[in-house]
């Protein structure tokens, strides 16, 4: 592995546990057994490697949601029409969050990062990417189910949430499974309400 690298998977460890802002270059560089003009030279600040991190990890997420945000209208039929599109999308975010939970960890801390943050703008710029590619998914479906209309920006955040909430729950040890059943329970209960 490269000193890139190296800092980097150092940095993801690190951030995780303590935060960004707690984190100084002093400690980046001890861990990755680098100097600070080593890491200087490959990122130019702290900021520019939590900006890699992000990039890394992030593009690999959209790629994964690039080829499951994809609304196939079957409205005559539940099982394939909305159901199985968001199935698809929240077994992509569990998997996503299994093989980095690191990372995910990070990217749950940065949704409550305040806008003050040095670095906010920064993480901004990644997590709302990912967003939007949800929103289109719900406004593409509005098309085809106008109750749905005007509700998008809502529907996304809530369907969101609710992944995000139990891979928190998953990666703080409570004895829950992020499988394909699991997620097939999720979506329906989110798309049924209390009632489902």
């Amino acid at each position: 592995m490269n000193n890139k690298e190296t800092i980097l998977n150092c940095a993801l460890q690190l951030f995780s546990e303590k935060g960004y802002e707690a984190v100084s270059v002093q400690e980046l560089v001890n861990m990755a057994n680098v100097t600070k003009p080593t890491l200087y030279y490959y990122f130019g600040s702290k900021e520019g490697v939590y900006d890699q991190l992000l990039l890394k990890n992030y593009s690999q997420l959209d790629e994964i949601l690039a080829k499951t945000c994809i609304y196939e209208p079957k409205p005559e039929s539940y099982f394939e029409d909305i159901y199985p599109v968001l199935t698809q999308v929240t077994i992509s975010y569990f998997i996503f969050a299994r093989e980095k939970p690191l990372f995910y960890r990070l990217v749950l801390s940065n949704l409550y990062m305040p806008t003050s943050s040095s670095v906010y703008d920064v993480m901004a710029r990644y997590h709302f990417k990912q967003y939007d590619k949800i929103l289109q998914l719900f406004l593409q479906m509005s098309k085809v189910h106008p109750n749905l209309a005007d509700k998008e920006r809502h529907f996304t955040w809530s369907f969101l949430g609710i992944i995000n909430t139990y891979i928190a729950l998953y990666l703080n040890d409570t004895p829950l499974s992020l499988s394909e059943d699991f997620a097939k329970q999720l979506v329906h209960q989110f798309m049924h309400g209390i009632y489902a």
